[in-house]
């Protein structure tokens, strides 16, 4: 009989972690943002506002590298392939143009000096970054991915994190998306074939056990 090797989250969360806050920003979030006045809901994006701070408090407490992905549209990036030909024949909201309100990360957050932003211009927080670098650097192997939209940023940047070798968690209470439809397709793509799909509590508890075991910072609960 061949031995199985157990991949759980607990086993996943002992080796060295990142926090990655994707795409939390003013024109997907804010009600006075592109996507609010282009018609589209996002009081959705608005609730998981407190379980990410939850959890990026505890990552801090755990000392837990700390990585805001957002986008950037400007003309030397959207060049003219077929990603803003797309955007433009599919009438896309022309959101997050680089130095603009719309691309600052909503207020309710505030980056800290000792904490990394990564900006990127397609879904994935791998495409065209140095966010592989950054990560090797860090000596990163896990990441702990929380933001919008779950079915393209989320999965797309979650997708290239495991192509790359990286252990990838998405607390399902931490993300969603603005098509409520692609929301559990994702979840379970992102499970089955990527990584791990937890609540936001199984990963505090999982980052207190290690705390303790570790005999460092305790997190709280």
């Amino acid at each position: 009989m061949l031995e199985t090797n157990e991949y759980t989250l607990e086993t996943v969360m002992k080796k060295s972690t990142a926090l990655l806050i994707i795409d939390m920003q003013n024109d997907f979030v804010h009600h006075r943002g592109v996507f609010s006045q282009s018609g589209f809901e996002v009081g959705q994006y608005q609730t998981i506002i407190p379980v990410i701070k939850k959890l990026i408090e505890q990552a801090r407490q755990a000392n837990m590298p700390i990585i805001w992905v957002a986008m950037s549209h400007n003309e030397a990036n959207n060049k003219n392939d077929a990603w803003i030909q797309r955007r433009q024949g599919k009438k896309h909201p022309q959101s997050c143009s680089t130095g603009t309100w719309g691309a600052d990360i909503i207020e309710q957050f505030e980056p800290m000096a000792e904490d990394t932003i990564v900006w990127k211009h397609r879904y994935s927080a791998f495409v065209e970054t140095n966010m592989h670098q950054l990560l090797t650097e860090k000596g990163i192997e896990s990441i702990v991915a929380v933001g919008i939209n779950t079915n393209t940023c989320v999965e797309s940047t979650l997708r290239d994190a495991h192509m790359l070798g990286y252990h990838v968690v998405l607390p399902k209470d931490a993300t969603t998306c603005v098509y409520l439809d692609a929301y559990e397709p994702s979840l379970n793509n992102i499970e089955r074939h990527f990584g791990l799909v937890c609540t936001s509590e199984e990963l505090i508890h999982v980052w207190y056990e290690k705390a303790n075991s570790d005999g460092g910072v305790e997190v709280e609960r």
